[in-house]
């Protein structure tokens, strides 16, 4: 952590942090789509990979995460005005990179200063991002419990069938043999 080594790192951080944040903020808002309850279906969605709760919980923290990056990131832009996209609009995926000030001294001095903040905010996109992997890691074993369980029953079934129905056969010939 030096003041030379500052102008490449806080153009790493800054755009790594900035798309870490979009592809969060993308996957909860999917999260959230598959939750609500679809029209003419008496289900309440899917079974949820984040509780609703939780997940607003989520959204809202990457909200304030969001707010804190753009603070500590708006002294370095070019332009702030430009550089600065509101993450939610819709032509955001497209302008991740952005355009940094030449680091004079006085923005290298800010760097440092600012960079365990950048860092801790990293930390917290992980651990949200973890969180949001686990939900869904058991949502899907959840599915894959529910299938194991339907598949077994229709095993179940089928094989009562097959007897029922071999059971049939057996009773079919011995009256046909006792009718010989």
């Amino acid at each position: 952590m030096t003041v030379f080594s500052a102008p490449t790192e806080a153009k790493d951080y800054f755009g790594n942090l900035r798309q870490e944040l979009w592809e969060l903020r993308e996957d909860l808002r999917k999260a959230s789509r598959r939750n609500r309850p679809r029209r003419g279906s008496d289900n309440k969605g899917s079974r949820s990979s984040l509780e609703s709760g939780s997940l607003r919980v989520l959204q809202d923290t990457v909200k304030r995460i969001q707010r804190n990056f753009r603070e500590l990131e708006r002294p370095f832009l070019l332009d702030p005005d430009r550089d600065d996209p509101d993450i939610d609009s819709a032509w955001a995926h497209y302008n991740l990179r952005t355009n940094y000030c030449d680091m004079d001294l006085s923005h290298r001095i800010r760097w440092l200063r600012s960079k365990s903040r950048i860092v801790n905010m990293a930390e917290e996109v992980s651990r949200i991002m973890i969180r949001r992997i686990n939900a869904e890691v058991n949502s899907i074993l959840l599915s894959m419990q529910d299938m194991e369980r339907s598949r077994q029953q229709t095993l179940d079934q089928i094989w009562n069938m097959q007897d029922r129905l071999h059971d049939r056969s057996d009773d079919d010939g011995a009256s046909a043999r006792r009718r010989n």
